[in-house]
């Protein structure tokens, strides 16, 4: 019954982002959250709104290749870029195929037999993992190529991607083909493990080959000298089903194909993590040179100055998007707490006359508490299929269901017996004693409850983004990927306001009704 109360309610909401809302023409291209694959996807999206007439959508931001992979399975995505060596090895479960042109033959016809999409020919680079460390390092070790990290590894610190800490071509992977693990790993967001290893915090990290911070940071990339990283040529995939109701999206995206070599994807890096350009702008540049476009000299991505605006000028000029991502979070913190209200309260109220149950709810709702918010999403998103609005609704009213059950409860078992007695001897029904004198008496407490469950929902909202719900999380999403502390102040600023806010005007509610 919740799981149907919350997609309704998510399919009337304006900025819903299920299946259900998209017209027929609509494109849906997604990306994972990293600064090549928003760029990649902002690619294939002007590409598209050029040489199409299709409504083009981005969903960028996607917490991984699982997600965007269930999101084409789901009809949720139409597309994203993938890499032949996560394709191969991390979806289909394949063994490691060495040769670029059999990997992508064999990943192309793995995904046209099991789940109906089609790779398109591969853009021309490859991103393929690689170890990296500090040059002084290097030089004082004698490091050259990964074996060499054997004789030190108990004493070496990894900072490595979440995903890589899982996957077989990851450090499970690595560390079993190369034998040696690690004396501590820890897992790091993409846009942050390159500082990491510059400021002494880690010794290994897990870079790409084609990410501009490399040279930026003057990294010594080691030689992968047993062959372990599978090669990763990166790929338009699509759903079949899509490309046959749209052919013109296969002649459009297959211009891509050999135009973007390891030395063009690592300029576009970099103008994004280096420069401070925004993928958009990254993706247009390029666009409009290949195309041969007249490209002003501002618009060329070498020897261009860094964007040094402040949070303030970056605010202002992305004013209206700032707006718009608050009114997003806005709306999901609004669902989910009111959904939360009408499930909790009256929850609060049933383990407070039946104790026989108050130990199962109370224990529910605190076991909700302990799983982390990520995982929640993630497996709120396998639940229901879609990506956006319903999953993260979901959460949000599971995270608020403690503070506010425990809240009714205690009110209600803290209203003095004398008075419950005495609106027994006037004769009140049970519902007439709850509605006039139980639940004015617990208000406050209630009250409380609610203005703690609220603040609770506001942060935990900010995670939305990674599947795709929208918010200030993109934001800081974005921030975080690019190592940009003024796109992650940009999030976090206006979400810890609209905690204060709203924990201020709740607040005011509770003392009105103490007063009263």
């Amino acid at each position: 019954m919740i799981r149907q109360l919350i997609m309704i309610v998510a399919a009337l909401c304006p900025f819903a982002t299920t299946a259900i809302a998209q017209p027929a023409d609509t494109f849906r291209i997604g990306s994972k959250n990293f600064t090549e694959q928003v760029i990649l996807g902002e690619l294939v999206a002007q590409l598209l709104e050029r040489g199409t007439d299709l409504n083009i959508e981005r969903r960028f931001g996607l917490g991984g290749s699982d997600i965007c992979h269930a999101a084409m399975l789901n009809g949720e995505l139409d597309c994203y870029v993938e890499y032949t060596g996560t394709g191969l090895l991390n979806i289909l479960k394949r063994e490691v195929i060495k040769y670029p042109d059999r990997a992508y033959r064999a990943v192309a016809a793995g995904y046209r037999k099991q789940f109906d999409l089609e790779w398109l020919p591969p853009i021309g680079f490859n991103n393929t993992y690689a170890i990296a460390v500090r040059p002084a390092d290097a030089l004082a070790h004698g490091w050259k190529t990964i074996s060499d990290l054997a004789a030190d590894a108990d004493e070496l610190r990894g900072g490595f991607t979440s995903e890589f800490m899982e996957r077989p071509d990851g450090y499970p992977g690595l560390a079993e083909k190369y034998d040696f693990t690690l004396g501590r790993t820890m897992d790091l967001d993409p846009g942050l493990m390159y500082d990491a290893l510059a400021n002494d915090q880690v010794d290994v990290i897990c870079a790409f080959a084609t990410d501009g911070r490399i040279a930026e940071y003057h990294l010594v990339v080691l030689e992968d000298d047993r062959a372990f990283f599978p090669p990763y040529d990166a790929a338009p995939v699509v759903r079949s089903e899509t490309l046959a109701a749209h052919p013109r999206v296969r002649e459009v995206l297959a211009s891509l194909a050999g135009t973007i070599d390891d030395n063009a994807m690592r300029q576009m890096n970099y103008a994004v993590d280096v420069l401070k350009r925004s993928p958009a702008e990254v993706a247009r540049m390029w666009i409009n040179n290949r195309l041969g476009a007249i490209v002003a000299p501002e618009d060329r991505l070498e020897g261009t100055a860094g964007d040094e605006r402040g949070v303030i000028a970056l605010a202002i000029e992305r004013r209206s998007e700032v707006m718009r991502k608050t009114g997003e979070h806005l709306m999901l913190t609004f669902l989910g707490m009111s959904i939360a209200i009408i499930i909790g309260v009256p929850l609060g109220i049933f383990i407070h006359r039946k104790a026989a149950a108050r130990g199962v709810v109370l224990a529910f709702t605190e076991v909700v508490q302990t799983i982390p918010s990520l995982a929640m999403l993630a497996f709120l998103f396998a639940l229901y299929g879609l990506l956006g609005t319903a999953p993260a609704v979901s959460a949000l009213v599971l995270y608020a269901l403690l503070p506010i059950v425990l809240n009714t409860f205690t009110g209600l078992r803290e209203v003095p017996r004398q008075v419950v007695e005495a609106a027994n001897g006037l004769g009140m029904s049970s519902s007439q004693r709850l509605r006039l004198v139980e639940l004015p008496l617990a208000a406050p407490v209630i009250i409380a409850g609610i203005r703690a469950a609220t603040v609770l929902t506001v942060g935990i909202a900010t995670l939305s983004t990674y599947i795709g719900a929208g918010g200030l999380g993109d934001f800081i999403a974005r921030g975080l990927a690019r190592n940009d502390s003024r796109l992650t102040l940009l999030g976090a600023v206006p979400a810890a306001v609209m905690a204060v806010a709203l924990s201020l005007l709740i607040r005011l509610a509770e003392r009105q009704v103490k007063r009263g």
